[in-house]
């Protein structure tokens, strides 16, 4: 009895693998046979929406019952949207990946943090200061057209420093250094970030904000300074247009 119960068992098991490999065969199958006609459907999607831009498109995709396409900038592959089509809708990452920039600023950033670490031997983070629709259009042909943009002011640094002495001598030095070591490497960004951690008390951090190369002959960065590791938010701060906040 025990011994039949096991061949049934064993029976049903392999009707539920044959089965359901049978509809993942038929799954692929059904994506590779409506993929023409979805292909169409693609095509009249974007005469209908992007009539303006000339793309170049890839073969569409089918994966998890969706099919896709990526449509890519003719001038760099990394500038670049995808539209999905699923069960009748459509679906595309058009305005954030595309008119906003999201993939070709992500890829541009990353060049240039990989650049950095190879001229200064310095680890950095580096962010664009907007969205790709937000700069000029000769601003956005260099970011489309260059991978080297080291020294376009399209971008913000970022640059965490621990130090030994929590004073105002050890950050204006810290500062200036990493400042004359970008310029000399013909590195400008926009404004840096700096994050300044105490040694002797790794809880005790601050992060100060939009300092830029004016800063080295600022007369009055000692006070600056001063003022934030007093948590003052002067009338100097605004006046400099720097700002601060204690990240602990």
């Amino acid at each position: 009895m025990n011994k039949n119960y096991l061949i049934i068992g064993r029976g049903i098991f392999t009707i539920f693998v044959i089965t359901a490999l049978g509809l993942i065969i038929m799954n692929e199958k059904g994506g590779e046979i409506f993929s023409p006609k979805v292909e169409k459907k693609i095509n009249s999607y974007i005469e209908k929406n992007y009539t303006s831009i000339n793309f170049n498109k890839s073969k569409v995709e089918y994966k998890d019952n969706t099919f896709s396409m990526k449509l890519s900038n003719k001038k760099n592959d990394n500038h670049y949207f995808y539209i999905s089509y699923k069960r009748g809708k459509y679906e595309d990452t058009y305005k954030e990946d595309y008119f906003e920039g999201k993939n070709i600023l992500n890829h541009t950033t990353e060049l240039i943090e990989t650049r950095i670490q190879e001229l200064t031997n310095e680890k950095v983070l580096i962010k664009s200061t907007n969205t790709l629709d937000k700069y000029t259009s000769k601003v956005q042909d260099r970011i489309i057209k260059e991978d080297n943009l080291i020294n376009l002011k399209y971008y913000y640094l970022t640059k965490e420093i621990t130090i030994s002495s929590w004073n105002k001598d050890t950050i204006i030095n810290e500062i200036t250094n990493t400042i004359n070591t970008m310029n000399k490497n013909n590195i400008t960004p926009s404004y840096y970030i700096f994050i300044f951690t105490d040694e002797n008390d790794i809880t005790k951090s601050i992060e100060i904000d939009n300092v830029n190369e004016t800063f080295i002959n600022n007369q009055n960065k000692d006070q600056i300074i001063i003022d934030i590791l007093n948590d003052n938010n002067s009338e100097l701060l605004k006046t400099n247009k720097i700002t601060y906040k204690k990240l602990n």
